[in-house]
């Protein structure tokens, strides 16, 4: 796959074949935008049809050029591409895109002639983007090589670089963040089916191309997502933000995404858990993109997620308390020499809490601003500050931005500020922050929600410095191996249990037995009470199938439940292979945790991780990571789920064994890297977490071997 992206954004020259003389059409519009905005180099239009198209001469054919041009722009019907990227292969051109729809969002003979293109690209070494997009934009040197209204208008070059799945969706977000939102972009590329130079391979360049700041993308899914760790890996290096769209979540929305760009959007919990892991942040709507980058542009992050609210309205400081606690920031309280002399000059009607409501006595006296403002940056509780100031406007306005700006001339903590004048009202003021790039915005909620990006950024830079020293595990067993690769059906809990032992994940005392004296031999040399359970790969969910006793405590209740047992488990499922029953020591007292493995055809091995019964399965209160885990990210998916405080001790209860659990995450992690050749699913449920000290024991497993079509992919 070509690198080489500097030639495809800033060629030295362009051949349009299927040019038109038609300026209007969708032929003719890419070398009119490029002609209009001064593109600097080469343009050759190429039609048998005309001898000239917009003054230029316009060739026959591509191998009548004279040279290979950089960049090839393909205008053509569907059944014509692959013709013409012959040609470009023939003439050795590096870099196409193809405008042209009809291929795999059609179905149908549009698959192949997609595969056809991907052959081609292949055989040639040509870089193609497309087909089934808008084109691209390089602002900063005038590369206008694409077709729509959007090109019609001149944009100023800023520190934004883009790549979208969607051309007019790209290209739309592109327009406003330049025109009204003050977040000019550097280049925007649309990808559209995306057959050859990916989103990821365009994220990459721009993460090593040194005037671009922060990085957009909007996908609808990735052919390549396993990737994502390496490219955020690599952009938490270079300290440049990436803000992510992933739609197509829905069912509907994934229906959307297979007729529009022929990608399939993978499961979602997946993406958002590899964003994390990889500090991508996730953005909802174009507006986070124009005041998450505002916010980025003014280059401090905060040490810690603590935030100092100054407010002359009481209502916006609780919008934005809500805001920030929603979105994982604390609002602390001040210290108390703050508090101090913060009293010495808000008024006695005003409030010393966090938020500071400094009230409308600015309007007296705008020192105010300055005094609490510059009180509040000292506090070393405090990493960042928000300040909300309402509408003013004119002279005041003025004054008050001076005292801000003044203030944050002498600190490192990040300022941020919701003021909902309107521009033309408040225009030096606002001149000045920009000036001083302090990032403002028109309401509460737009200010918290920009002000925990940054710390979410922030947090995720530590993050990394913190997993990077740590080495993940590595365990190998070729014995688990075979026994997975080995397996016809799902191999049951005995069975899955021995390979989750075998790579040092404890598990529950136990024997098999095929019948009823085997058991009862197995129960006395366990000891009662015992657990008994029925055994069969036909089997999964044992409990569905009443073939499940526990709490035995006698020989007489084990010969009685184990006749029901398997009685239960024929009358269940007539056809199902019984391999006998499990007798299993009765775990004990302790937290239920439900662990997981499954292989995912776009990221490979995932961990899953969520307290048993009705927190995983009825609220969804569980997390993920892609393997393999470190014992830091293993606390990470722990500590996330909002039923940790039942692990860390709530109410009086003892804490739960969180170093045992967090190390059979990551040996779950490393069991599911080595098998990742032959299973599909790993569960473990329930996993018992005992007081602290106690360690875990895997009381039930179950493991999906890959089918044979799914190893042979």
């Amino acid at each position: 796959m070509r690198t080489d992206l500097e030639r495809f954004f800033n060629p030295s020259a362009i051949a349009v074949i299927g040019a038109s003389q038609d300026l209007a059409t969708i032929s003719g519009q890419p070398l009119k935008f490029l002609k209009s905005h001064g593109y600097k180099g080469k343009l050759y239009p190429v039609n048998p049809r005309y001898p000239e198209v917009m003054g230029y001469q316009c060739y026959p054919s591509l191998a009548e050029l004279p040279e290979a041009p950089d960049l090839a722009l393909i205008l053509v019907n569907a059944s014509r591409v692959a013709d013409v990227l012959r040609q470009c292969g023939a003439k050795g051109v590096p870099y196409v895109i193809i405008f042209s729809s009809g291929f795999s969002e059609m179905g149908g003979e549009g698959v192949k002639l997609q595969e056809e293109l991907i052959a081609i690209a292949s055989e040639h070494d040509i870089g193609v983007v497309g087909p089934n997009c808008q084109g691209m934009m390089n602002l900063a040197d005038s590369v206008y090589a694409g077709f729509g209204s959007v090109f019609n208008s001149a944009y100023e070059p800023g520190p934004v670089s883009m790549v979208s799945q969607s051309g007019g969706f790209g290209f739309s977000v592109m327009s406003l963040s330049s025109t009204d939102g003050g977040l000019p972009f550097r280049q925007v590329v649309t990808t559209g089916n995306e057959i050859g130079v990916s989103t990821l391979d365009f994220i990459d360049y721009f993460i090593r191309d040194p005037r671009t700041e922060i990085v957009v993308g909007y996908i609808e899914g990735l052919k390549d997502a396993r990737r994502l760790l390496e490219v955020g890996e690599k952009a938490l290096a270079a300290k440049k933000p990436i803000l992510m769209w992933k739609v197509g979540n829905t069912e509907l929305g994934q229906q959307a995404a297979r007729s529009h760009t022929a990608n399939l959007g993978g499961a979602m919990a997946l993406y958002k858990a590899a964003f994390k892991q990889a500090g991508i942040l996730q953005v909802e709507d174009i507006q986070d993109v124009v005041d998450y980058g505002r916010a980025f542009r003014c280059g401090r992050l905060p040490r810690g997620n603590r935030l100092a609210i100054i407010t002359i309205t009481g209502g916006g400081g609780i919008l934005m308390t809500d805001e920030c606690i929603a979105r994982g920031m604390e609002i602390p309280r001040l210290a108390p020499q703050t508090v101090e002399k913060l009293r010495g000059f808000v008024p006695s009607f005003g409030s010393l809490l966090n938020p500071v409501d400094v009230t409308a006595a600015i309007f007296n006296n705008t020192e105010l601003i300055n005094q609490t403002l510059q009180a509040i940056i000292d506090d070393p509780s405090v990493d960042c500050v928000a300040m909300i100031n309402a509408s003013l406007q004119g002279e005041l306005a003025a004054l008050v931005a001076t005292q801000i700006v003044a203030v944050a001339k002498n600190t490192d903590k990040p300022i941020l500020l919701a003021w909902s004048a309107r521009d033309v009202v408040a225009q030096e003021a606002y001149g000045m922050l920009d000036a001083a790039r302090i990032p403002h915005y028109k309401s509460p909620v737009r200010c918290g929600r920009a002000l925990a990006a940054l710390s979410w950024y922030a947090e995720a830079l530590r993050r990394n410095g913190r997993t990077r020293a740590e080495a993940p595990l590595t365990l190998s067993s070729s014995t688990a191996r075979r026994a997975v690769a080995s397996a016809t059906g799902d191999v049951s809990e005995y069975s899955a249990k021995r390979i989750l032992a075998a790579y040092g994940i404890p598990v529950t005392r136990e024997e098999p037995a095929t019948s009823r004296e085997q058991a009862l031999a197995a129960a006395r040399r366990i000891g009662y009470p015992v657990a008994l359970k029925v055994q069969s790969p036909d089997i999964p969910h044992k409990t569905e199938a009443r073939a499940v006793r526990l709490g035995i405590a006698s020989d007489a209740e084990l010969a009685a439940g184990y006749d029901e047992v398997i009685a239960n488990a024929r009358a269940y499922k007539a056809s199902a292979r019984l391999e006998g029953v499990l007798v299993q020591e009765m775990a004990g007292e302790g937290v239920e945790a439900s662990l997981g493995a499954v292989n995912d055809p776009l990221f490979g091995p995932a961990v899953m991780f969520g307290l048993g019964g009705i927190f995983a399965e009825v609220l969804k209160d569980v997390s993920f990571r892609l393997a393999p885990l470190t014992p830091s990210s293993a606390r990470g998916m722990i500590e996330e789920i909002k039923g940790y405080p039942v692990l860390a001790g709530a109410r009086g209860r003892a804490p739960a064994d969180v170093d045992a659990l967090a190390d059979a995450l990551v040996r779950l992690s490393a069991a599911a890297v080595d098998l990742e050749d032959c299973f599909a699913e790993l569960d473990v449920n329930p996993l018992f977490v005992f007081e602290k000290g106690r360690g875990v024991k895997a009381a039930d497993a179950l493991i999906k071997p890959k089918t044979r079509d799914e190893v042979t992919q």
